[in-house]
């Protein structure tokens, strides 16, 4: 009997060969195909790999060619990459699994070593995978995932891990992904509580802790952003991320930027949650400032920006759970269930159920998503999502010109048409918001769409079959139509 309890898998374990195994079987193609940036970010990663250097000048658009470029996402692509040199976009579906499944099962461990109860660690976990599921896509924020919850367990400690620590975790951050701006937030957030908990409290014991749990909490702020100084850029990455979030043409275009849309049945779930941290504020006793300031703080981010809601869902879920735990060891903890599922799930090995499920992706990412030879996973682009064909036909026939096109199928003309210059991108903090302002209007057909092609001497255009705009440029007399299928249509001018 002790064989079997010592050997079964750990709570941690089992979510992450859950997580492990679903996301890829029946979110993978979404991973990949959820927008046009994943391509896009195999090809930056790729041409980091093949000169050797970050991207300094951008070699992909002919709207901005040679114009000084700043990758804030440099390592992450490098890393999405290397998964696809291994195993194609399976390699890419792998790598993200791991970092969402390990996300989750981290923050499940986190949790239980501050002895929540075990249902509640997965009711809450759960919250965090449903929150957070409208982002799964194999793209760099999802590096950012267990930096965040690395940062959050750093911060929850009884004894706070030294300045140096800080400086490790941002520094790596500054060298993933742009998230790392809303670290620093989140520390500024712990500080802010500690603060007003110094200012409310009587107690001269507590307001001395509290005291010097701020300086500790400065302390570490500084010195977390003196790290993400440490780049191929420089002084310029954190600029350039602090720069790209001021401008309110990206943030008022750019959908993942607008405040979350409630008629979504997509958001309906953050929306039930929001209602749920209601009723706990106001039937629970006050939480410590610092949950109060960082739950406050994230919802009102989440509120602004939609693309905020996992953000939330990381630090708000897991914080909510910790102030309830009292009240659930009290009212539900005491059932015959719980007690007997706890005793199960507090026991249990990881480590071999790691290894195993690490094993298993791999293979199945080094075989290129195949299991005995039938495709478990997609191993190319949706032709229903992307212009695969017209692709095809244009890079087989030759065609060369100034190209215009659908905004979201940039990063796919990078990936399968290198040598073909694009008219902008996913990189909206490169191109900027006065191009994407353009590329929207003559896309809409708005007054003066013609003059603008004419502008930017466009000669093709690979638009939508059933968009407005190849619609009207194919009763122009100075364009044909060259190439047309159910998603794409390609026209030139003569």
């Amino acid at each position: 009997m002790s064989v079997t309890r010592r050997w079964h898998p750990s709570l941690p374990a089992i979510l992450l060969v859950m997580w492990g195994l679903l996301i890829p079987l029946f979110e993978g193609g979404i991973l990949v195909n959820g927008d046009g940036d994943p391509a896009r970010h195999i090809r930056h990663g790729e041409t980091i790999l093949t000169q050797g250097d970050v991207i300094r000048t951008d070699p992909f658009s002919f709207t901005r060619p040679g114009a000084p470029f700043v990758g804030f996402e440099y390592g992450s692509q490098v890393l999405l990459a290397l998964s696809h040199r291994v195993g194609g976009l399976p390699g890419m579906v792998v790598l993200t699994t791991l970092l969402i499944a390990g996300t989750l099962a981290g923050l499940a461990a986190w949790l239980l070593r501050r002895r929540m109860d075990p249902l509640l660690v997965v009711l809450a976990t759960l919250a965090v995978a449903v929150l957070s599921n409208i982002h799964w896509l194999a793209r760099p924020h999802v590096f950012s995932w267990p930096l965040t919850v690395a940062l959050l367990t750093m911060l929850e400690a009884r004894k706070r891990p030294p300045l140096w620590a800080f400086a490790i975790l941002f520094g790596m951050w500054a060298n993933l992904h742009g998230g790392w701006l809303y670290g620093l937030i989140v520390i500024g957030m712990y500080l802010t509580g500690h603060v007003l908990e110094v200012l409310v409290n009587t107690d001269p014991a507590r307001r001395v802790e509290e005291t010097s749990q701020a300086r500790g909490l400065a302390a570490a702020l500084l010195m977390a952003t003196g790290a993400t100084l440490v780049t191929p850029y420089g002084w310029r990455l954190p600029w350039h991320v602090v720069e790209y979030f001021r401008d309110p043409v990206i943030r008022n275009i750019t959908q993942e930027f607008l405040s979350p849309d409630f008629h979504s049945v997509d958001l309906y779930p953050f929306l039930a949650t929001l209602l749920a941290v209601m009723v706990m504020l106001a039937l629970r006793p006050r939480p410590h400032w610092t949950h109060l300031v960082v739950l406050l703080g994230n919802t009102a981010m989440a509120l602004i920006s939609q693309r905020n809601i996992v953000l939330f869902a990381l630090l708000s879920i897991p914080l909510l759970a910790l102030d309830l735990a009292p009240w659930w060891d009290d009212t539900v903890a005491g059932s015959a269930f719980v007690r007997r599922f706890a005793s199960n799930a507090r026991t249990g090995a990881t480590v071999p159920y790691m290894g195993l499920t690490l094993a298993v992706l791999a293979l199945l990412a080094i075989n290129h998503g195949r299991l005995a030879g039938h495709p478990i996973l997609a191993d190319q682009f949706s032709p229903k999502r992307f212009p695969v064909q017209a692709v095809h036909r244009a890079r087989s026939a030759g065609l060369q010109g100034r190209l215009f096109h659908e905004f979201i199928w940039g990063g796919y003309l990078l990936y399968s048409w290198p040598e073909q210059k694009v008219f902008i991108d996913g990189g909206t903090d490169f191109y900027g918001g006065a191009l994407m302002r353009a590329q929207r209007s003559i896309i809409n057909v708005q007054p003066g769409w013609r003059d603008s092609l004419d502008t930017w001497h466009i000669d093709m255009a690979l638009l939508r079959s059933d968009g407005a705009m190849a619609a009207e440029l194919g009763r122009e007399p100075a364009w044909a139509l060259w190439y047309r299928d159910s998603t794409a249509v390609l026209l030139r001018r003569h």
